[in-house]
């Protein structure tokens, strides 16, 4: 239930605190007040889209907080969401819109997203607008509404049937991709063989082609590099006159004399023994290279084939020689699916037969249970609508079995009969506004312990209804209290009356500013708002003396209810 609401910026509301009570409630005002601002507001708090332009005029930013107490098995469920382990059956949410455009949202102190916000609050809040009682002529619409009455009988079925009708899809799926056309088959094996052959011909290393061009670079500069690699030889040791070798350890030698005499100079006499022993070695590997190295004309043409091959082949199947040994892969992979495709569509095929079998009957399981529901469900709307003052409708559901869908083979409609003697036809071919209303309040009333602790929000229901219909709808809002908290909005007095607990929405104007604000009222108060709703805006004596006269009679129409359960 809805325990406590803030509403701070959001369009003429400049701050709202409202405290909800259990059992039936009920906002009243005049048009224009601000009535629809908190619907607005709470659907905020369920994760329904806001526009920045909600913000009040010169603020910005808006906010909305809500508290709300759950029982057990939901909060499960909302840490679940979560992704947290301790599940609280208080849940405060907060949502902040800025000028940008921007959510920030938070449920329990942590930050969740919109997509979160909206799974959480399906579990809290349940709203039907006038544009219920407008979906309600939607055939679409109608399957959901018997499916959820028979929830508890339904719901595994309705998993197991998903279940197979996925895996028949996927399944099917995967035949029209191996059964194609016999031609394109062959066209595509001839093309992946001959890409195939050629890879494995080029019988390509990865790394090769940086070696290679490694190779080409010094066959390009092999007179260079032998001209040179000479010369640094002779210089460094290999000359008739004093080279680099020479005068290196003749200064080594010329320190090693005084090195007694001075730590520094024997530490540098070391450091240059060292160096002497490394260039001497470096001599040696370098007199090797010129002795050994040589470069062959016939070699750089065979590396210059070998890299225009593996340039041509990374033109066609990938930049790297990593990418075209993945493709080769690939295509290897595509091959054998073709050449077992036969194979592979002839298991694919029977388990498609036993799949289908097997969805079959679980769409099969589903319709039956839906034609046990639709028949309790019936009778239960004709037992509400003759509380509605329709005691004559006669309501009843047709069953059309069309293709596999999500939700099984089943086309269901709902049909109606509001005249004795006349046909069965569909709900909206003979349905007026009024009563689709109260046809509306009979399923919610019908689907309420569904609900569980759910609050449940009416805005306007009392559409299109007036005299008698409307007291009983009041009625019935009210027994439907008894199970879960209720919230209406509503501009009969025949249903206010019969709140348990009743808010003014009301417009005033300060500085200048035109702001809305919510007033929970006593005995008095409600006696003076009934009143206006009974006698417009002057509200005259005789007017107070009905409404305190409807209080009374609600006051005794509750009690009796409440014997009767």
């Amino acid at each position: 239930m809805l325990k406590h609401l803030s509403i701070k910026n959001v369009a003429v509301i400049e701050l709202a605190e409202i405290d909800f009570e259990r059992g039936f409630s009920v906002l009243t005002g005049e048009t224009g007040a601000g009535k629809s601002i908190i619907i607005d507001s709470i659907n905020m708090l369920k994760g329904e889209r806001a526009s920045k332009a909600m913000i009040r005029a010169g603020e910005t930013k808006a906010r909305v907080d809500g508290e709300f107490e759950t029982d057990e098995e939901t909060a499960a469920k909302i840490a679940d969401i979560l992704g947290i382990d301790d599940a609280e059956t208080e849940i405060i949410i907060s949502r902040e819109m800025n000028q940008e455009g921007k959510n920030t949202i938070r449920v329990n102190g942590m930050p969740v997203n919109l997509t979160m916000l909206k799974s959480i609050g399906e579990f809290l809040v349940n709203i039907h607008g006038q544009h219920d009682n407008t979906s309600l002529l939607s055939v679409k619409t109608h399957i959901g509404f018997l499916d959820r009455f028979a929830s508890d009988k339904i719901n595994d079925v309705l998993l197991k049937y998903k279940e197979k009708h996925l895996e028949y899809k996927a399944i099917k799926s995967h035949l029209d991709e191996i059964d194609t056309d016999e031609q394109e088959k062959l066209r595509r094996k001839d093309i992946l063989t001959f890409q195939i052959e050629e890879l494995e011909n080029a019988n390509l290393i990865v790394g090769e082609d940086e070696e290679l061009e490694q190779r080409k670079l010094a066959l390009d500069n092999a007179s260079k590099i032998t001209e040179n690699s000479e010369a640094a030889y002779e210089m460094l040791y290999g000359s008739d006159s004093v080279t680099v070798h020479d005068i290196l350890w003749s200064a080594i030698k010329k320190l090693e004399q005084i090195s007694d005499f001075s730590a520094e100079i024997s530490d540098i006499t070391n450091a240059l023994s060292d160096a002497g022993y490394m260039l001497d070695e470096q001599i040696r590997e370098l007199k090797s290279f010129c002795d050994h190295t040589s470069f062959d004309p016939e070699e750089a043409n065979e590396i210059e084939e070998r890299l225009d091959l593996i340039y041509n082949l990374k033109r066609k199947y990938g930049s790297t020689i990593e990418e075209i040994l993945a493709f080769y892969e690939k295509a290897c992979d595509e091959l054998e699916a073709i050449d077992t495709s036969d194979i592979r569509q002839k298991e694919l095929e029977a388990k498609l037969e036993v799949t289908a079998a097997e969805r079959e009957k679980c769409a099969k399981a589903l319709s039956d249970i839906r034609k046990q529901a639709s028949i309790l469900l019936a009778n239960k709307i004709k037992k509400q609508l003759a509380d509605l003052n329709m005691a004559r409708v006669d309501f009843d559901t047709s069953f059309q079995r069309c293709e596999y869908r999500e939700d099984g083979f089943d086309e269901i409609e709902f049909l109606i009969r509001t005249n004795v003697g006349e046909e069965m036809k569909p709900l909206s071919k003979i349905a007026s506004g009024g009563e689709l209303s109260r046809i509306m309040l009979a399923i919610k009333n019908v689907l309420a312990s569904a609900d569980g602790d759910k609050t449940v929000i009416f805005d306007e229901i009392d559409s299109g209804v007036s005299g008698n219909a409307a007291q009983k709808i009041g009625e019935k809002l009210f027994t439907m209290s008894l199970g879960s908290q209720v919230l209406c909005i509503t501009h009969l007095p025949q249903i206010a009356a019969l709140a348990d607990n009743h808010y003014l929405i009301k417009k005033e104007i300060t500085n200048e500013r035109t702001h809305t604000v919510v007033l929970p009222l006593d005995k008095d108060g409600r006696c003076e708002e009934i009143a206006r709703t009974l006698g417009g805006a002057n509200v005259s004596t005789i007017a107070k003396e009905n409404a305190r006269q409807l209080l009374d009679e609600a006051t005794v129409i509750k009690d009796m209810i409440k014997s009767q359960l």
